[in-house]
């Protein structure tokens, strides 16, 4: 999607206008904390990705997406504490799982293959001699049709 600067925040800024009417019209408060981090943390990556800060980039995306999804499960304190663990590890190896979140992403994006057509099978018909013969209905130019009777209103 390359729309212009200018456009793109708008669409931005009408989609979050939308969404944040659902969430007041359905009464979904308690997903605007978990939302906002989530969406952060793919921004801020996509950006930080788009300047060629890898390493800031899986680490903000691990970090924001990672907060979002412990509030919405409401797991905050052991969450975070493995959070931190993950983003230790991490450390040294993001240009790698970058690379591999990027071929997953391309993964989804990929038109998956039409279902391939059931296999039939051909079974031949074959009449054996002195087998019983159906009689041919006849054949007519003019469609048979009964009388139409209408109901009044």
């Amino acid at each position: 999607m390359n729309l212009p600067l200018n456009t793109r925040r708008s669409a931005i800024l009408g989609i979050s206008l939308i969404v944040l009417g659902l969430i007041w019209w359905l009464n979904l408060w308690w997903l605007l904390l978990p939302g906002a981090c989530i969406a952060g943390g793919v921004a801020t990556y996509v950006q930080r990705r788009r300047i060629g800060r890898t390493e800031e980039a899986v680490q903000i995306g691990l970090w924001g997406i990672g907060l979002g999804l412990l509030f919405l499960i409401d797991f905050i304190f052991p969450g975070i504490l493995f959070l931190a663990g993950a983003s230790v590890l991490a450390r040294g190896r993001e240009a790698t799982i970058d690379e591999r979140a990027q071929r997953y992403l391309a993964a989804l994006r990929r038109p998956r293959p039409a279902a391939r057509p059931a296999e039939t099978t051909h079974v031949p018909v074959t009449v054996h001699p002195g087998a019983a013969t159906q009689p041919s209905l006849p054949v007519s130019d003019v469609a048979m049709t009964g009388e139409t009777t209408r109901l009044r209103e």
